[in-house]
Parts: C-alpha cells; structure tokens; sequence
C-alpha cells in the first residue's frame, strides 16, 4: 500500500465514523452501562456487573444497530444534507455507497449474531430495534410531528434492552427516561428548525416547514407543560439527591425554548447553538443516572 493509498484508507474510516455517529454511540453504551451498574444493580458489587458478559454482549449489539441505523439514515438524507451541512456531507460520502450499505447489512447481521448467543428475545428485540431504525429512515421521518415521536422513542429504545436482560423495570428509572424523552422532543424540534431550509426545498413536512411560528410554538408549549408536570412527579415522590437542579434547569431551558424558538425560524445559526445546548444537557442527564 503506498503513502496515499494509506491516507485515504484513514480519510475512508474517518468520514465512515462521521456517517456511523460514533459520539451518539458512545453516549447510547455510556447510558446503558450506567444504568445497568448505578440503578439495576448494586453500586458496591460492580464487579460483578463488568464481568457479565451478555451485559457487554448486549451493550455491543445495540452500539452496532445504533452505528447501523445512523449508516443508513445517512443513505436516505443526502440530497438534504447536502443543503443543510455540504461539506460535512461531502466529506462522508468519500465512503462509496454500496461500501456503506454493505457495511450497514454486515453491522446489523453481527449484532444479531451476537444476540443470538443470549436467547432468541434478544435476536427478536434487535432485529426490530433494526427494522425499525430502517422504517423511519425510509419513511416515517417524513410523516411530521410522527417522526419527532418516533425518534424520540427509538433514541430511548436501548433502555430497553437492559430492563429486559435484568427483567428489572426500575420506576424511578422509567419516570425519568419519560422526562428525557420530553427533552429529546424539544431538541428534535430545534433539530428541525437547524434543518428548515432543505426539509422546505425537498419538501419534508417537519413541524416548523408546515406549520411555521404558531405550530412550533404550539408543539413547544404542550412539550413544556408535559415536562413540568414530569418534573414535578420526580421532585416530588422520589429521592433523586441534588437532580431536582438539573430539572429545574432544563426546564428553564425549555421554558426559553418555548419563548424564543419560533422566533428564530429563520435564524439557522441561533438554532443550531440551543441544538448543542440540548444535546449537552442530554449528556448530562445521562451522567447524572448515578444519583438515582
């Protein structure tokens, strides 16, 4: 292999994780570790937690259906990528796409090899978890205020994986996935808004591109109420420690969504900067699992 045979072998792997959202597959094995190890089991025995291996099994099986998934949204999304993010876009398809799809088939394939070796449920929740990943790249995503509820749902599906293996649905736990789903609403709205200009071009009936300011406004306020009342219920009922801050924060950061995202539909830039505060504040939501 010569010199620059070599370099783009290393650009092809790079724009491949780029496409795969490798960050998004870190953060979905992060969540899953730390609520096998802080709220389903017992803090103090978390050795015993890291030596099971169907808990690794299962972390790498969702982390390659998730790389999966984004692979082939990517596949579905190009023309609008390429209005809203160029470069970015061009950079990935470096990667032909028969190399991509090729990729996406061998990553779903192998995860539900590796289920395989835990029990046929677990074969049976990653190849829907799969499909349905392909089903709203492939259509749902253009069915509207469906598509923000979809993706939501699928975002918190890993969760899943690890109430099922430990048959544990930790309350607490699922009140407070229920809230992170209202924030993951929010931010996938604001994602839309960053969006606009080639859902309006290509014709993708996203909340804002076709219902403009008063439906994005009506869509924020009943997310923030949803929200409220969640948040509520937690602070309330439950011993969350000092979580009742970062509830109380993110809630003022939905509050200020509601107030100023439909002003900013035409103002891609302020979108995109509340886009990585959202994501930001998701991360640390997901962190802060341990004092639950």
């Amino acid at each position: 292999m010569t010199q620059s045979e070599g370099r783009l072998t290393i650009l092809k792997t790079i724009a491949l994780l780029s496409q795969a959202r490798w960050w998004n597959v870190g953060l979905v094995a992060l969540a899953q570790f730390l609520t096998a190890l802080f709220v389903l089991n017992d803090p103090t025995d978390w050795k015993a937690t890291l030596l099971d291996l169907n808990l690794h099994i299962i972390g790498l099986s969702t982390a390659l259906v998730v790389a999966g998934g984004f692979i082939i949204n990517n596949f579905y999304d190009q023309e609008k990528d390429m209005i809203n993010r160029p470069l970015q876009t061009a950079f990935e398809h470096i990667v032909s796409t028969p190399t991509a799809l090729n990729i996406y088939l061998f990553l779903n394939l192998l995860a539900i090899v590796l289920a395989s070796s835990i029990s046929w449920r677990a074969v049976l929740f990653f190849s829907v978890f799969a499909a349905s990943l392909w089903a709203y790249s492939h259509k749902i995503k253009k069915l509207a205020v469906v598509a923000n509820l979809i993706k939501a749902l699928l975002s918190f599906l890993p969760f899943f994986a690890i109430f099922f293996y430990y048959k544990n649905p930790h309350f607490t736990l699922v009140i407070y996935a229920i809230y992170l789903f209202t924030l993951e609403l929010t931010r996938g709205l604001v994602k839309d808004v960053v969006g606009l200009k080639g859902d309006t071009v290509l014709g993708y009936p996203t909340v804002p591109a076709r219902t403009g300011y008063i439906g994005l406004a009506r869509h924020l306020s009943l997310i923030s109420v949803a929200s409220s009342l969640i948040a509520l219920i937690l602070i309330c009922f439950f011993d969350l420690d000092q979580l009742w801050i970062y509830l109380g924060l993110s809630l003022l950061l939905q509050y200020f969504s509601w107030n100023q995202l439909p002003k900013w539909v035409e103002q891609s830039q302020k979108a995109r900067k509340l886009h990585i505060v959202y994501k930001l504040f998701l991360i640390s939501g997901i962190i802060l699992l341990v004092l639950i």
